[in-house]
């Protein structure tokens, strides 16, 4: 160890003496043993630097495949053409313990391209990292299995940061970053094969003043723009804290051939918080604790399924559990409640196929935005995954949650314009070509996690979620900068989703005697278009709001079919089309608070007294607001109408022929408010419908259908109540009278309270279409008016 040492004192001050004399080489000689002997510890050795590097390329090589890092340079932040000035103090304990004290100012470090050996006229696009950094380091003799090893102490402060990504002269980066890192008793041994890094305690904060976007080449690494002198366009800014544990274990060897990375890895997050905010509104995920297991992530500079050249990052398996105590929403910090989150990536056969969870680097993203670009030929493997929402003490589980899916996801970073025939916006784009995947829910369950499954999963439907859903996708999402007002998100989208199968209603695929088919209600052979164009995201004061600009879509169900998704018998086939302008979804913290359920009163006394059961459900919650506008038709693609048509003919291939049988047509629906209230000569259409769903997870009332055992076996009389017992062999009894006490045990159910309401809502005319006759109006002219309805409605087991 103290040849080590030594090795190590020796070549730490004789590179940087070489750095420091790089301009005055000639006059300069490597220090010796001899003259190292008569160095101090602890007067110390203080190197000061101006340190600019370029390097056209630094390559790596696997198993004789490269990729190369191009355009690397050091140097200023705010000057290109200058250095980054360094001062590093360096003092050897009396311990042997070698201390460097360091300041780095307004450093950048910068590749420009990041390409395949194999392919290298596609590039991965640039990165840049912005910085001036304060620390400490402390490297001593000894790890954590003896003398052979180290241990590390690191602290530091890094503030005026920046890291951005680039493609084709335009950017997204994270602006304004200050952290501050403290990481003591770091050890790192080497044990057979494999070099062991241990961080007993990783402990820091963080704060990302905005993340920005940019389309101007000139403004490489600003936050303001060049030629107006204004900040760059803001999605928004983060924060947080962590406290981190973790051991990491490294090895050579990748999944192909003998070169390579295996790293296996288990991380614990003793706590930490994360805040996202708009225009000082927060999101914010509190009291985060959990852990989880990285097993055989491999890394190889191999090729992908299809033969393309790319880095590969294949993984055995990741296995985590995560706790969120608390989820705060808008400008009071309201909470919704609490969120548990544990899943299993594994490899797993779902529909005859073997999934892995694998991500191929390559270089070029969507071909029409230009040589620089992202492509990840992905492919994953969700064995299993719960979700678990708690909120005022009360739980629902989302249980057995598994999803798989492969093909290609690409990342750019694009500006507004038509290039090759592709239609681009202002921001990260995300593009998905051939993408199959699918998901399934298994069920609800409510209280604890040997519940009984339950239906309820489509209650989702409200938020676009399907219990089950397989789809090959195509198409992008991008993500622009800036809100309705201020920081926020801009989104433009279109997607085209083919080979649907979607449930619309589904039964457990696994009941506890193993999987089968899921049975339901579903959307099969389905064809879904979609496009949306200047949505914008935000965080208010009242929560998180969606404001629609307009979108539009059809949605064609080839066989709305009930029970098996392929073989199910079915309904016929059917159509809707939608257009919408300005509509919005405000999802808010709190459900329903206090509710008369089957009755009326606004207090207890009036609420029993009319019949009903009063129930106060709490603080949290969550709380969602739809405001649909069906707007007039304006095309045939952009207009809201409804088709449903049967007897279709057969053809070749045994399937239904769309448009040869007959059609019901609802066409030109239409939202109103009845009248022209701004004198514009047009009705006005701002109200929509609306609808208010508030979703609590509480106790309720459930009786007894009749007389006689249920399916579990449990005797009671009809109209009995259903009481909560654990002692009980089935956890629960039939209870004809119940005490107060009884009605604390209530079962608990997914509660949803709901209101819709419209002034008017309109369609143009009611068709009916035949294969050889045509079209003939039905009904021309159809007006709803005055529509409100309210509901309350609890899902609980059915025995």
């Amino acid at each position: 160890m103290t040849q080590d040492l030594a090795r190590l004192r020796y070549w730490l001050t004789a590179g940087a003496a070489l750095v420091l004399a790089a301009p005055v080489v000639a006059d300069m000689q490597s220090l010796d043993e001899s003259a190292m002997a008569d160095i101090s510890g602890q007067s110390g050795i203080t190197m000061e630097l101006d340190l600019k590097v370029d390097a056209h390329r630094i390559s790596y090589f696997d198993d004789g495949q490269g990729i190369h890092l191009e355009d690397f340079r050091v140097g200023s932040a705010s000057d290109p053409a200058a250095p980054a000035y360094h001062r590093v103090k360096m003092d050897i304990a009396a311990d042997a313990s070698l201390n460097l004290d360091y300041l780095v100012e307004d450093r950048r470090v910068e590749f420009g391209d990041i390409r395949l050996a194999g392919a290298p006229g596609l590039s991965m696009g640039g990165v840049f990292f912005d910085h001036t950094l304060t620390g400490t380091l402390r490297l001593s003799p000894g790890g954590a299995l003896g003398g052979d090893g180290y241990t590390f102490d690191s602290a530091y402060t890094m503030t005026g940061g920046r890291l951005g990504y680039r493609t084709n002269g335009n950017e997204v980066f994270l602006d304004d970053i200050t952290m501050d890192v403290a990481a003591l008793g770091m050890t790192l041994d080497l044990s057979g094969d494999a070099l062991l890094l241990s961080a007993p305690s990783v402990i820091g904060s963080y704060n990302v003043g905005a993340i920005r976007y940019s389309d101007n080449p000139l403004n490489h690494g600003r936050s303001t723009d060049a030629a107006t002198g204004l900040a760059l366009a803001s999605y928004g800014s983060l924060s947080g804290d962590f406290d981190l544990s973790s051991d990491t274990e490294i090895r050579a060897g990748g999944r192909e051939g003998v070169e390579g990375l295996r790293i296996d890895s288990s991380t614990t997050i003793n706590s930490a918080n994360f805040l996202y905010s708009d225009d000082g509104n927060a999101l914010a995920f509190r009291d985060i604790t959990g852990s989880y297991q990285i097993n055989d992530l491999r890394l190889d500079v191999t090729q992908d399924w299809q033969g393309r050249d790319a880095l590969g990052l294949t993984l055995g398996s990741l296995a985590g559990d995560i706790d969120i105590g608390r989820i705060e929403m808008g400008g009071n910090g309201k909470s919704l409640g609490a969120l548990n989150v544990s899943f299993l990536f594994q490899d797993r056969m779902f529909n005859g196929r073997n999934y892995t969870n694998a991500v191929y680097l390559q270089g070029g993203g969507n071909a029409d935005a230009g040589p620089q670009g992202l492509r990840m030929a992905t492919q994953w493997s969700l064995q299993l995954a719960d979700f678990s929402y708690t909120e005022d003490g009360n739980r629902v589980i989302f249980s057995g949650l598994q999803s798989w899916g492969q093909g290609d996801v690409t990342v750019d970073v694009t500006r507004a314009g038509v290039q090759g025939g592709t239609e681009f916006f202002d921001g990260l784009r995300l593009g998905f070509e051939g993408l199959e995947a699918g998901y399934r829910l298994n069920g609800l369950r409510v209280g604890e996690e040997d519940a009984p499954l339950q239906g309820g999963t489509e209650l989702l439907l409200a938020l676009g979620i399907y219990p089950a859903y397989e789809f090959e996708v195509d198409g992008h999402v991008t993500l622009g900068a800036g809100g309705a007002t201020g920081e926020g998100l801009t989104i433009n989208s279109d997607i085209q989703i083919t080979k649907g199968r979607a449930a619309l209603i589904a039964a457990p695929y696994d009941e506890g005697a193993g999987e089968v088919a899921q049975k339901g209600l579903w959307a099969s052979d389905l064809n879904y278009d979609i496009h949306v164009r200047d949505m914008t995201v935000d965080v208010t004061d009242e929560g998180f709001a969606i404001i629609k600009g307009e979108a539009w879509s059809t949605m064609d169900i080839g066989n709305l079919r009930i029970g098996d998704k392929e073989t199910g018998g079915s309904f016929g086939r059917f159509v809707v089309q939608n257009y919408e302008t300005g509509s919005s979804m405000t999802i808010s913290p709190g459900g329903a608070g206090d509710v008369c359920v089957g009755g009326s009163g606004a207090d207890s006394a009036s609420c029993s007294a009319s019949g009903g059961i009063w129930e106060a459900r709490g603080d949290e919650g969550i709380t969602i607001r739809l405001k649909q506008i069906f707007a007039k038709a304006i095309s045939e693609t952009r207009r809201n109408a409804f088709i449903w048509e049967t007897n279709r003919a057969l053809g070749p291939d045994g399937q239904p022929v769309n448009g040869t049988g007959t059609q019901l047509v609802l066409n030109d629906i239409h939202t109103s408010d009845g009248g022209d209230f701004d004198g514009d000569g047009i009705d006005d259409n701002t109200f929509g419908i609306r609808t208010d769903i508030s979703v609590d997870v509480y106790q309720t009332k459930v009786v007894k259908k009749q007389d006689g055992a249920d399916a579990a076996g449990v005797v009671g009389s009809r109209g009995d109540e259903k009481i909560m017992d654990a002692s009980a062999a089935a956890g629960y009894r039939y209870v004809t009278a119940p005490t107060a006490g009884d009605l604390e045990n209530r079962p608990l159910g997914f509660a949803v309270q709901a209101r819709s309401q419209f002034k008017e809502l309109s369609i143009n005319n009611v068709d009916l279409v035949h294969p050889t006759g045509g079209a003939q109006t039905a009904i021309y002219g159809v007006k709803l008016q005055n529509f409100d309805i309210k509901a309350n409605l609890t899902a609980t087991p059915i025995p």
